[in-house]
């Protein structure tokens, strides 16, 4: 095909792409709180002392993660640089790594526990 010709890829603003790589950092960082969490009881502890309850402290910590990466990322327009295709599947990509990490620590914090899988 005749490079003149071809139809340009197209293009994510620079917000669009910086976020949507903020976003795949942050479902990562999502499952390796939650796994650190499990497998280190201080670390939980202090998540506690912080908000009164440990989840909130998570959430907290994975949406100013999210927040400043995708600023950071917008900013700096290095996620612009990366193929819109190319973004969206390491966003898809991601979500599924971080949903099967948690399923997997789910299953081995039941096993450790001594509590039976569902």
């Amino acid at each position: 095909m005749n490079s003149a010709t071809a139809p340009e890829s197209p293009k994510l603003k620079a917000a669009t792409s910086g976020f949507v790589l903020a976003a795949a950092i942050a479902a990562l960082f999502n499952t390796a709180l939650a796994w650190a969490r499990d497998a280190y009881a201080p670390l939980n502890g202090i998540m506690k002392s912080l908000t009164g309850n440990p989840w909130i402290a998570h959430c907290l910590a994975d949406v100013v993660l999210f927040a400043g990466l995708g600023f950071l990322f917008t900013k700096t327009r290095a996620a612009e640089k990366i193929d819109p295709s190319g973004l969206t599947g390491a966003l898809i990509g991601a979500v599924a790594i971080a949903a099967l990490g948690l399923a997997l620590g789910l299953r081995l914090s039941r096993a450790w526990c001594g509590a039976a899988p569902s």
